[in-house]
């Protein structure tokens, strides 16, 4: 079987740079999430406070460098002036949901089945992943 890379990256390739910004995005998001964990542990006494504000901030923080790359190398969005602050709005609100759901599974997996908060960051990416995918390609960046 001869597969043409060609074929295959004309086919797909919202879908592949969408993959590649989300492994670069997800490295990003995930290691600002540790050190901020890290750097909160030495500072809160109570653990959950800790991961929790380091979840909320590393998810914001990742948010906007997501937005960035996401509008112009995965979906290419030719939108400027105000139409960027829509397009951020519709962007933001797709990442809350997703945030929402990471977040509100994090305590779960935490106190509930006991796994390692940096774990349990770990297992989340998938889930967030593809929900993600699917609500930036149908609404964010939707082209009209």
């Amino acid at each position: 079987m001869n597969i043409s890379w060609e074929k295959l990256w004309q086919a797909h390739q919202v879908k592949i740079r969408f993959f590649l910004i989300g492994v670069w995005n997800t490295i990003f998001g995930y290691l600002t999430y540790i050190s901020l964990d890290y750097l909160f542990s030495l500072v809160f006494q109570k653990r959950y406070v800790a991961y929790m504000t380091a979840a909320i901030l590393s998810n914001v923080i990742a948010t906007v460098s997501a937005f960035l790359f996401h509008k112009h190398i995965t979906f290419q969005s030719t939108v400027k002036g105000k139409g960027v602050i829509i397009e951020f709005f519709k962007f933001y609100s797709t990442y809350t949901v997703t945030n929402i759901l990471g977040l509100a599974l994090l305590p779960v997996f935490v106190e509930v089945f006991k796994i390692d908060p940096k774990v349990a960051g770990a297992l989340l990416i998938p889930v967030v992943a593809i929900v993600s995918y699917f609500g930036h390609s149908r609404f964010s960046f939707k082209q009209s």
